[in-house]
């Protein structure tokens, strides 16, 4: 032990130390940075300054030279106006000594003063001759000198001087203004640095200009290899440094900076021994605390090593007891029940005190339990081992809850307290000369039971026998309460896993996902089905917020929502799309005490179903308004074609703008039925000619013409599939349709891109099929991709809208992408848009497959002339000027014409007897009967009369799923001439 405390006086020693040394470095580093920071303050002000009274003396020089240069050449001047500019400007400057002006020549033309006398050849000043050879509007300062005149005779000074141009630009003279040094040292002194503090001026070259305190023999000498320019030239405009001053030897720290416009450098520095000062009067108030506060520990140390040895050998006394009372007490704490634990208890106190009888008794059990009672006994009280008198317990035990500690009661205090009601006979009580009674109590301080020794072997009982045995007395109540709550926690967990799995079976028959929060957001439960929608596992989730497990679920609905319902305490319903998951949810939500449980489900297979239907309806409702437009529209385009066409071959011979502005209505008749066949298509009114087709070779064959098409900036790339099935497909809309695709290509790659067309075999499953409305089976599809600027989903989702265009006004019609999709649905087939922003878009194009044993058809030649003929034709068409036309063109290809107006008209004709070659009537005619009705009267009337039909919109009358019905033939309005005469023709040779 005394080595022990040796060691701890050295340590401490070496400590105190250690903490003075570190308190004092760290207290001179914050003494050595405050006082830099008061020099870097007064380097400031000191540069503010110098900066002022040089912007004085140079507003006063300029002023000086800009008077006197109006006088033309300096040295031609009268002297005596150069005396009234300088005197005049003298009274505007307290802050100069003397205002003095030098002609080219070096002679001094205005002297106020006598100021510059006694310098023989002023022409030899350094300032002089600094701007005699220079070229600039540059403010020099010269050195500082003594005066030989005048007031401030043996005064010192600086000049600070400015070129004079004459009006040529040539040297006219120097302008002057003498600052006296007096008047800085007035503005260094007011500035309270110490006995040994030092501030001064250097010009840029090192010349010390002025320094406070004065001292003239370093007045105007060269500074510059000291240790402050050293600084300056490596450590930039301004610093700091500690080092002797090379004009007295004094260790100062130091700060300087440039000012004026690096005309001039200032300084400031502070004796180090004087900042030090007070950091040295704390150093040694510290180490005198430290001295006291080892002498004190060492003393203190020499009494806790007395008090120690005196402790030790009573330590060893009671060590056997104590390591006694600690193996009875780890005894008690492994009982498994109460009984146990009331028996370790007796056994524990007479082993540990000696007494010759030992009785513990619980009063205090939970519910309807029984006492609990436990006796020891030495072999001299083992007759009153069974010896039990309530009023005798009863009364130990309220005088020892009354006091709440352990009691010691002696025979006597016994026999006053008891006055006589003690048993006798066979209920004498035991020999008892003195009792020791110790609570058993709780942790809370509730009294549990009573243990009660009688009578030591030895002795009487001491206050360490009552200290040990209520240590022994605490630790079995602690054991019991433990039991207790053992076995109520046992209860609480049989009757809550009961719950919990009831619960379970519960949710578990939830068709609905369900989780439960609590009052914190915190979720608490999930069945499985909420994983599964949630796509997390619940351990990930289980005891944490909701909030911060789902990034971005604070911007949704079900926020407010949630917190609406706990605010308003009423249950919510409500339906919202989460973007990460992509997906909606309708969300039901039931506030309780304990937080608000969830039920939901995903429901985006349902909004995805139903906007897929609102935009079918919306196609069918604009397919139908198109419809019946393109009809009356081709109508009126059939009859504007023919006359266009003729009005052109009846003005071949007519001068050229004549035949231009002819040929401009036929074009522009054209388009217009271009724009009718668009609509038509997205109508899916449009009659197809389906056909088995090799697409491949189609796509090749176009590569030509898209080529011109897109321009040379865009670079296609065709990607062909080996053994691609053939198609079921009008190979005349799918160029169409490919031609628009590429063409929206290329107006989204305005700068030029990369255009890839890709084909592939597919087989749809049901589900895509049902997801997509198409059949199931078999596809070829036609992918066409761009690295173009992409569409952001709001256009992605009017893509397909007829009108909808993303092109200036003027630059589309919107009509491209919409007979796409009008082609690929009335085909049989799909269209899909893939596209983002800045990624580019891939169009996707589902073609139903041909039969497996099918063979590409090829169209049939077109004639080389407009065939023509001599049969009989019946016309009937409800449109009159329509019927003008037809009659019109087929009686100019040598055709003889009958026409009707309806259906009972040319019935009527065939009735009388009339016989023809052809029947060519319109589809929809405007009264009863169609033109398919007209057309099967009037063949059961002539039998093998040919039928051809005309129409500009085929409603469902002779087209079913987007094709002729079988051995039909159509005439599309509207029609040139050269059309009808080739339909004509087919038709009547059929």
């Amino acid at each position: 032990m005394r080595r022990i405390i040796i060691l701890a006086n050295v340590l401490v020693a070496i400590l105190l130390a250690g903490v003075i040394a570190a308190q004092s470095v760290a207290d001179r580093r914050q003494v050595v940075e405050a006082a830099y920071a008061d020099a870097e303050n007064l380097t400031d002000a000191l540069a503010e300054h110098t900066r002022q009274t040089l912007v004085a003396l140079d507003l006063t020089t300029r002023t000086v030279a800009d008077s006197i240069v109006p006088l033309a050449r300096l040295d031609l001047t009268d002297p005596e106006a150069v005396r009234a500019i300088l005197s005049n400007r003298q009274t505007r400057s307290p802050t100069t000594k003397a205002i003095f002006v030098i002609d080219p020549n070096g002679r001094v033309l205005a002297n106020p003063d006598q100021f510059l006398s006694a310098i023989a050849d002023p022409s030899a000043l350094p300032e002089f001759e600094q701007h005699q050879t220079g070229d600039g509007d540059r403010l020099i300062i010269g050195p500082p000198r003594q005066s030989g005149l005048g007031a401030g005779r043996d005064r010192w000074y600086v000049n600070v001087t400015r070129r004079i141009d004459n009006p040529d630009g040539s040297f006219g003279g120097v302008a002057g203004a003498a600052l006296s040094i007096d008047y800085l040292l007035a503005f260094y002194d007011a500035l309270r640095l110490g006995k040994g503090g030092a501030v001064g001026l250097f010009t840029t070259d090192g010349i010390l200009i002025a320094r406070s305190p004065f001292d003239e023999q370093f007045i105007g000498r060269d500074l510059s290899g000291g240790v402050l320019f050293g600084r300056l030239h490596t450590g930039g405009d301004r610093g700091r440094f500690t080092a002797p001053y090379t004009t007295d030897g004094g260790v100062r720290l130091t700060a300087y900076r440039r000012a004026a416009n690096d005309r001039a450098v200032v300084y400031v520095g502070l004796s180090e021994i004087e900042v030090l000062a007070p950091w040295r009067a704390r150093l040694l108030f510290r180490g005198a605390l430290g001295l006291l506060a080892m002498a004190l520990f060492a003393g203190g140390s020499a009494l806790v090593l007395r008090h120690t040895q005196r402790q030790r050998a009573w330590s060893e006394r009671q060590s056997e007891r104590l390591s006694l009372l600690a193996s009875e007490a780890a005894r008690l704490a492994q009982a498994r029940d109460t009984t146990t634990a009331i028996d370790a208890l007796a056994t524990a106190a007479r082993r540990l005190t000696g007494a010759r009888r030992v009785v513990t008794r619980l009063t205090r059990m939970p519910g309807d339990m029984e006492q609990v009672r436990a006796t020891v006994t030495a072999d001299g009280y083992a007759a009153w081992r069974d010896y039990r008198h309530e009023r005798d317990e009863a009364t130990i035990q309220r005088l020892t809850e009354e006091r709440g500690r352990p009691v010691i009661l002696t025979a006597k205090d016994l026999q006053s307290e008891l006055e006589g009601h003690a048993g006798t006979g066979d209920e004498a009580p035991p020999p008892r000369h003195n009792v020791l009674a110790v609570p058993i109590m709780s942790v809370d301080g509730a009294t549990l039971g009573i243990i009660q020794l009688c009578d030591k072997e030895a002795g009487a009982f001491t206050a360490d026998d009552a200290s040990e045995i209520l240590q022994l007395a605490s630790t079995t109540g602690a054991v019991i309460e433990r039991l207790q709550a053992f076995a109520a926690l046992q209860t609480a967990l049989a009757e809550t896993r009961a719950r919990k799995a009831e619960i379970d079976t519960i949710f578990s028959s939830i068709s609905d996902a369900v989780y439960a929060l609590d009052d914190d957001w915190r979720v608490v439960y999930m069945n499985e089905e909420a994983e599964r929608q949630l796509q997390r596992p619940r351990e990930t989730l289980m005891g944490r917020v909701l909030w911060d497990q789902f990034a971005g679920i604070e911007d949704t609905p079900i926020y407010g929502e949630y917190h609406r319902a706990r605010r308003e305490g009423q249950p919510v319903s409500f339906e919202f799309f989460y973007p990460p998951m992509k997906a909606w949810f309708a969300v039901r939500g039931f506030p309780h005490e304990q937080g608000l449980t969830a039920y939901f489900h995903d429901i985006t297979r349902r909004v995805e179903t139903d906007e897929r239907l609102r935009q079918s309806q919306k196609m069918d409702v604009i397919g139908q308004l198109t419809g019946g437009v393109a009809h009356d529209f081709n109508n009126l385009l059939t009859v504007i074609l023919g006359h266009a066409e003729d009005l052109v071959e009846y003005l071949a011979a007519a001068p050229p703008e004549v035949r231009e502005e002819a040929a401009a209505i036929l074009a522009a008749g054209e388009r217009a039925a271009e724009l009718t066949h668009r609509l038509l298509a997205f109508a899916r009114r449009q009659p197809l000619r389906p056909r088995t087709t090799a697409v491949d070779e189609l796509v090749a064959g176009m590569e030509g013409l898209m080529r011109r098409t897109l321009g040379e900036n865009i670079n296609i790339q065709i990607m062909a599939t080996d053994d691609l099935w053939e198609a079921v497909v009008d190979p005349g809309e799918l160029e169409n349709a490919l031609l628009n695709i590429a063409i929206n290509a290329r107006d989204a790659m305005p700068e030029g891109g990369r255009l890839t067309i890709e084909t592939s075999n597919v087989v749809v499953d049901e589900a895509y099929a049902a997801e997509n409305q198409i059949d199931p089976g078999a596809y070829i599809v036609l992918a066409v991709s761009d690295t173009g600027a992409g569409m952001s989903p709001e256009t992605l989702s009017r893509v397909f809208d007829p009108f909808f265009t993303t092109k200036p006004q003027g630059k589309g019609s919107g009509l491209g992408l919409s007979m796409v999709y009008g082609f690929a649905r009335q085909t049989g087939g799909h269209v899909k848009i893939y596209s983002e922003p800045g990624q580019g878009t891939t169009v996707r194009l589902y073609i139903p497959r041909a039969a497996a044993d099918a063979v590409a058809e090829e169209p049939p030649p077109a004639p080389a002339v407009v065939p023509r003929g001599t049969e009989r034709i019946l016309v009937v068409e409800d449109d009159e000027p329509v019927r003008h036309h037809t009659v019109a063109s087929l009686r100019a290809l040598g055709y003889a014409v009958e026409a009707c107006a309806n259906g009972p008209e040319a019935l009527t004709l065939l009735d009388a007897g009339a016989s023809f070659d052809l029947l060519l009537t319109d589809v929809v005619l405007s009264d009863t009967m169609s033109g398919k009705a007209v057309a099967e009267a009037a063949g059961k009337r002539l039998p093998g009369l040919k039928i051809l039909f005309m129409s500009g919109y085929t409603a469902n009358a002779i087209v079913h799923h987007g094709r002729l019905d079988e051995g039909v033939m159509l005439l599309s309005k509207p029609f040139r001439r050269a059309d009808l005469a080739q339909k004509v023709r087919e038709a009547i040779d059929a």
